[in-house]
């Protein structure tokens, strides 16, 4: 490899130009040594050095011999450090990073440094190697103020921001990325890791990929801001999070933006459901079944589709004798019950009181749902807190008819269910034989 050097920068290119080209322990120590900038070797992914030349062990006031396995908050401070874990390089092996500032604490005294990074496989062990250069003390000065407020800035920003090279290598993760996902430069040695970790199951990773993918090539190729989309990600520790993903090119990178909306979603989830559902029950309320099921009318015709009327016989004894808790606990159990006997595609709601529907889907036979429903209703009585209460149901089944709609069978249920329940009740009627 070459080692070339000026006042200003140091770049390391292996004799081999493609990425993964190794060199050996040796040549790093010598040529280290030979160059005149103050240069630490760190482990990919760590915060301990591996060894310093000697203008470091100058810079930083250590003899050359205690580089091994010291901590670079020994060198630079703990803030420094902290920066340092941030700053990602993900370009090629042997390519410096783009400079960066670091306000260091070396022996006490406050220092502002230029530092560049480079990867280099040496001896097949992914190391970094960290270049320490004053920074100027003149005119620059200013612009490296304003650098380096924007550095704090960007790591004050309550939402997770990345900063790549137009080859979307990495090259800055503020401490929000951290607290978002978890996930460190360590962990994240490439984008494949990324996409195994984050979404660990392969359909749900399939489909993040191909939005990501798809909605940046548009973005990109109109040079707009992406159109912002949510994905449900896997943390480090597996908890789950959802966040808003955005992304736009300013200048020379690709700046990523991530926004936990998690609790957002949650309360309009929330939201959703109590406006959708009986708040006792769970079951849909009267709106939302009438919604659902005229939309399941709409689309695919009435043939095939029934509507059950469902009645609690003599709910009345029951909140009268025992009041009205135990009658609440008997609708969340005559519920459940119910629940258990019908397939997923079907719709129940509770209409009010103690009556309820089921609109039956065309794949099920109405009759059979609605008996398998009147016999787990009778089969075991209902543990309340007033103790075991014996609850049966009465059943208006009415199949649709033509253009007939949801209204129209529900009638015709309900007149089944008042005659199953005048010719003795615990019964189920279909509207034919009433």
């Amino acid at each position: 490899m070459t080692i070339k050097r000026n006042t200003a920068e140091l770049k390391v290119t292996p004799d081999v130009h493609e990425q993964g080209a190794r060199v050996t322990s040796g040549h790093v120590t010598f040529w280290m040594n030979c160059v005149g900038v103050p240069m630490v070797l760190v482990a990919d992914g760590e915060l301990r050095a591996r060894s310093g030349n000697a203008a470091a062990a100058q810079l930083f006031g250590h003899d050359i011999d205690d580089f091994a396995g010291l901590p670079l908050h020994r060198l630079v401070g703990r803030e420094a450090e902290t920066l340092v874990s941030r700053v990602w390089n993900r370009s090629i092996n042997g390519f410096p990073s783009e400079p960066f500032l670091l306000r260091a604490s070396i022996d006490g005294a406050e220092r502002l440094l230029v530092v560049r990074v480079s990867r280099l496989d040496v001896d097949g062990e992914l190391l970094r190697l960290f270049t320490f250069v004053e920074a100027p003390p003149t005119g620059a000065v200013t612009l490296a103020g304003w650098q380096e407020n924007l550095l704090g800035l960007l790591n004050w920003m309550p939402f997770g921001l990345e900063i790549a090279d137009l080859d979307d290598d990495i090259q800055f993760a503020n401490s929000a990325c951290l607290d978002l996902f978890g996930w460190t430069a360590r962990d994240l040695a490439t984008p494949e890791d990324w996409w195994r970790l984050a979404y660990p199951d392969p359909e749900y990773r399939a489909y993040a990929r191909t939005r990501w993918e798809t909605e940046i090539a548009a973005a990109r190729a109109e040079d707009r801001e992406m159109t912002p989309f949510d994905l449900d990600i896997t943390r480090k520790d597996g908890t789950k999070r959802t966040i808003q993903f955005r992304h736009r090119k300013i200048g020379n990178f690709h700046v990523n933006m991530y926004l936990d909306f998690t609790r957002e979603r949650a309360y309009a989830s929330e939201l959703k459901k109590l406006a959708e559902t009986d708040e006792l029950t769970a079951a849909l309320n009267r709106r939302s079944f009438f919604k659902r099921a005229s939309r399941t009318l709409a689309s695919g015709g009435a043939e095939g589709l029934a509507l059950l009327m469902i009645d609690i016989d003599r709910f009345k004894r029951i909140n009268d004798r025992f009041g009205h808790g135990a009658g609440d606990q008997v609708l969340q159990l005559f519920v459940q019950r119910i629940g258990r006997c019908l397939p997923s595609s079907c719709l129940l709601a509770r209409l009010g009181g103690e009556e309820f529907a089921v609109l039956v889907d065309k794949d099920n036979d109405c009759a059979v749902i609605a008996e398998s429903i009147r016999a787990s209703i009778a089969a075991h009585p209902f543990e309340t807190a007033a103790g075991f209460l014996s609850v049966t149901t009465s059943i208006g089944v009415a199949p649709l008819e033509g253009a007939e709609s949801i209204e129209s069978a529900l009638s015709r249920a309900d007149r089944a269910l008042y005659r199953a329940k005048q010719s003795g009740r615990n019964r189920v009627l279909h509207d034919k034989e009433a």
